[in-house]
């Protein structure tokens, strides 16, 4: 029996080969996530590496009501320059990050020692207007804090007294980079073509053999039902797997290209994290694989099975997408629900995060366990008549 199920698996795998869908699904269509994330990371560290470094050029309006302002912010390598008449809609229209205005009132205030009111326009919806409201927010910190502790200390009053605590910013984050927030996207991504990839294999070999009228007669073969699916359905555990394997082989190389000498995504997908992905997610390739082949088997039709086959990926990826703005912690009771415990275990290995064994085993034993399930339901439905038929 093993021998014939070997048979029909090298039969379905040698006839996919063939098929461009197959072939562009399992090694084309996996570099698009990849190549789609290197060129936002990309985009992400030109504008947060590279705009930094350049000197910050600042409009400011009303520069006559404050030249101590002014002079401070040229010693501090700011580039002054004269704001435009309409200050909001220069800033709308992207032809200027931040603007500064100082107001007519501002030298009255500042004289009289009150608290002097400036106004900075920005644009928050662009990274380029988020990276410049912060260093112009800074800078005039610097200037703030610069002629608070002058105004305190010529009243004869000890700063320490009025400075309870002292506050130091430790980062634990084991990125070094805001662009590293995009490996968030990467679980994602992967479950999308994890489930995607073996979705024609599994469809072909039953639906479309049915309406091609070529699987009655390989079910009169001296095979058992159940054989003849598990040979199918070995075949498309492959294509998934081959999948997978070239979009993970993908985004290293991607990482590779885009990485700078401040970001680097060397550790994200090392051989070591490639394997430990291909391994703790077999399970939910064998999963994936039951589910295409048991709608490829209840749908009345090829073109029925291609719509839900379809829609499917897109499922399994949600949660991942809502983990990418809402990052949740691991926790041993989430490994029991499957698709969900590989996204976060996903996320912990190209993150660098260090995992619990006791979580990858747990994950991969209840993924065993349904895809397991899903195969007994699978071959119930092959010994049915109806399978000719459809249903």
């Amino acid at each position: 029996m093993w021998r014939r199920i070997l048979v029909v698996f090298i039969k379905e795998a040698v006839d996919n080969a063939r098929d461009r869908r197959s072939l562009l699904v399992a090694l084309i269509y996996p570099l698009m996530g990849p190549i789609l994330l290197g060129l936002l990371v990309s985009a992400i560290v030109d504008v947060v590496t590279v705009q930094p470094k350049q000197k910050l050029v600042l409009p400011v309006s009303g520069m006559e009501h404050a030249p101590g302002l002014v002079s401070f912010l040229r010693e501090h390598g700011v580039q002054v320059i004269a704001a435009p008449a309409d200050p909001e809609k220069s800033v709308r229209d992207g032809e200027h990050e931040g603007i500064l205005i100082i107001p007519a009132g501002y030298a009255r205030q500042f004289s009289a020692e009150q608290p002097a009111t400036l106004h900075v326009v920005v644009n928050s919806s662009r990274l380029p207007g988020l990276i410049a409201v912060n260093q112009i927010l800074g800078v005039l910190g610097a200037f703030n804090q610069e002629t608070w502790t002058e105004r305190i200390s010529a009243r004869g009053v000890d700063l320490k007294v009025l400075q309870p605590l002292e506050i130091k910013h430790i980062n634990v984050a084991a990125g070094k980079h805001i662009a590293e927030f995009l490996l968030f996207m990467v679980p994602p991504l992967f479950i999308f073509n994890l489930f995607m990839g073996g979705v024609y294999l599994a469809m072909d070999t039953t639906s479309g053999e049915r309406e091609r009228g070529s699987l009655e007669p390989l079910l009169v073969n001296p095979v058992a039902r159940w054989g003849l699916m598990f040979g199918k359905y070995l075949a498309a555990l492959l294509y998934t797997a081959v999948a997978v394997a070239v979009q993970l082989i993908a985004f290293a190389l991607i990482f590779k290209l885009v990485e700078t000498p401040e970001l680097s995504f060397t550790s994200a997908m090392s051989p070591i994290v490639i394997i430990g992905i291909l391994v703790t997610t077999l399970p939910l390739m064998m999963v994936a694989v039951g589910v295409q082949v048991i709608i490829a088997t209840l749908t009345l039709s090829y073109k029925e099975a291609q719509t839900y086959l379809g829609l499917l990926p897109l499922v399994p990826a949600i949660p991942g997408m809502v983990m990418v703005f809402a990052p949740v912690h691991a926790q041993g009771w989430m490994m029991t629900i499957p698709i969900f415990s590989q996204t976060l275990l996903l996320g912990q290995f190209v993150r660098g995060e260090p995992i619990a064994m006791t979580n990858v085993l747990m994950s991969m034993s209840v993924s065993g366990l349904i895809a397991a399930g899903l195969l007994l339901v699978a071959a119930r439905l092959y010994e049915r008549e109806k399978l000719i038929f459809g249903n």
